[in-house]
């Protein structure tokens, strides 16, 4: 969901909110359960880019979260766990 002040996307794993939130001005993060997990002040780019990442364990199992942001008019955010879409917009 968009707001004036920048993009959200959120999603539902195995018991876990994770969300991630970026705004125009580079700051970015990623929560897990409401932790902040990472977090990058880097520009958003122009094409596609990795922009946070943590790792998640559930039980014994371990799953790479990733979030990737792209900008032109305004910033799109895209949220994959283990190297699949699971939220945000497709790009």
């Amino acid at each position: 969901m968009a707001d004036p002040e920048g993009v959200e996307c959120r999603t539902e794993f195995k018991g876990h909110e994770i969300r991630a939130f970026s705004t125009w001005t580079q700051d970015a993060r990623l929560y897990v359960d409401g932790v902040c997990r990472d977090r990058s002040i880097r520009r958003v780019s122009l094409r596609k880019t990795r922009i946070l990442s943590t790792n998640l364990r559930v039980g014994t199992d371990e799953h790479r979260v990733e979030v990737f942001a792209k900008a032109l008019l305004s910033v799109r955010l895209q949220l994959r766990i283990d190297g699949r879409q699971v939220a945000g917009e497709v790009f």
